[in-house]
This record gives C-alpha cells, structure tokens and sequence, in this order.
C-alpha cells in the first residue's frame, strides 16, 4: 500500500484490524486487494514469529496465488518486497498463474498437462 497502512492488530478473537490514519478498522472495510495484502503481512509476520521463537533462522517460505486481486502497482510493490525478503529466507516459493509476473523471476518451474492429462513440471 506504499506505506498507507503501517500497523496491523490482531484481536482476542483473531479478528484483524488495519489502522488508517491512526484509526483502527475492521478487515472488512478494506478492498479485496488490501485484504489480501493485510493476510500476506500477517502470514509473513508468523512465519518470522516463528522463527524468532524456535530460536532458528527461517530458510524457506511458500507463498500461494496472493497476487489475485492486486492491481498493477500494487503487483510491483508486492514483487519489490518479495524481492527484499531475500535477505530473511533462503529460499521464496512463489505459485502463481499470472503470467507477467514471469518475468520478474530468478527461477521457473512450470507445471504442464500433456495430451495425456499427466502433470509434468519443467525447470527454465
């Protein structure tokens, strides 16, 4: 959200709220984007909670389709942090069907169906 949104809580209930503008918000309020975004922060947020408290260094993490309902700035940014979480895992796997999101990566596994209706992954 380019820093829009800096502080997200998660209630006793595990509801979450964002807070915009210093005033704390429902997870509903928000867009499906924003939600989206919100749910990738927390996940990754755990993830190095985690690791934090099992007193190891996180390696690896596994990130599924969070690109759905961003819109082409929000893609970038998304991709730029990704890019800067290099420095926290050894090892990011990112599945998505979005195909421009392609070309902003280091390395490829596509996974095929042949005429046979069996799944093949090539690495490019």
């Amino acid at each position: 959200t380019n820093g829009k949104y800096r502080e997200i809580e998660i209630g006793e209930n595990y509801d979450i709220f964002i807070y915009d503008g210093g005033e704390r918000f429902e997870l509903e309020r928000f867009s499906g984007g924003e939600k989206d975004l919100a749910n990738l922060s927390l996940r990754l947020a755990i993830s190095q909670l985690i690791a934090q408290k099992a007193d190891a260094l996180l390696q690896f993490i596994a990130l599924d389709e969070i690109f759905g309902s961003q819109d082409r700035e929000r893609k970038k940014n998304v991709l730029n942090a990704l890019a800067e979480l290099k420095n926290q895992f050894r090892q990011i796997l990112l599945i998505t069907h979005i195909e421009e999101i392609k070309d902003s990566m280091e390395y490829l596994i596509t996974v095929y169906e042949d005429e046979n209706g069996i799944s093949h992954a090539r690495i490019e």
